[in-house]
């Protein structure tokens, strides 16, 4: 298991272990996105869950400074192990022309893609993703760069972690 999941599984304790998430995968084509990200190295998890929780304060503080108009709320993971690579992310209608402290602006191409539909605890997302190394073997595809996930719920407001809800994307060859 890497390590990413295996902070899932701390961010998210799982009581239910006979319980599954559902899983939904389909190709799909993105479409280009302008995206603010914040570069992170986390190398322990005591503070992974206040480090999302800020870094999304200061992305949506600059969007509105900005007048922008936010679309997906993302997050980028680069390695698998210790120390943990990632991007804290929003998509956004427009790249502004001047950046702030850690804020930068990336241009992320369209193109093929499949995206994972998983519903549940992310304490159990490794599952989507063993889904999704699946999906690549059967139906012959090459995994460009890395995979994306989009959160379309907010843990802060969702009681019930097993109505969580996260797209992974996946662009593909």
């Amino acid at each position: 298991m890497s390590i990413i999941f295996a902070w899932f599984l701390a961010f998210s304790p799982i009581q239910d272990t006979a319980r599954k998430p559902i899983i939904n995968i389909e190709e799909t084509t993105l479409k280009p996105m302008n995206v603010l990200v914040i570069p992170e190295m986390v190398t322990g998890f005591d503070d992974f869950e206040q480090l999302m929780r800020t870094d999304y304060e200061e992305l949506f503080s600059f969007i509105k400074e900005n007048q922008l108009q936010p679309g997906k709320v993302m997050a980028f993971y680069y390695l698998e192990e210790s120390p943990l690579v990632m991007d804290v992310a929003v998509e956004v209608n427009q790249l502004p022309t001047a950046f702030t402290g850690r804020i930068k602006g990336i241009y992320l191409e369209g193109g093929k893609a499949v995206v994972i539909h998983y519903k549940g605890p992310y304490g159990r997302i490794t599952v989507a993703y063993d889904e999704l190394r699946k999906w690549l073997k059967k139906h012959h595809k090459k995994a460009l760069e890395c995979a994306f996930e989009s959160y379309l719920n907010d843990p802060a407001t969702t009681k019930d972690p097993w109505e969580l809800r996260t797209d992974i994307y996946q662009r593909i060859r």
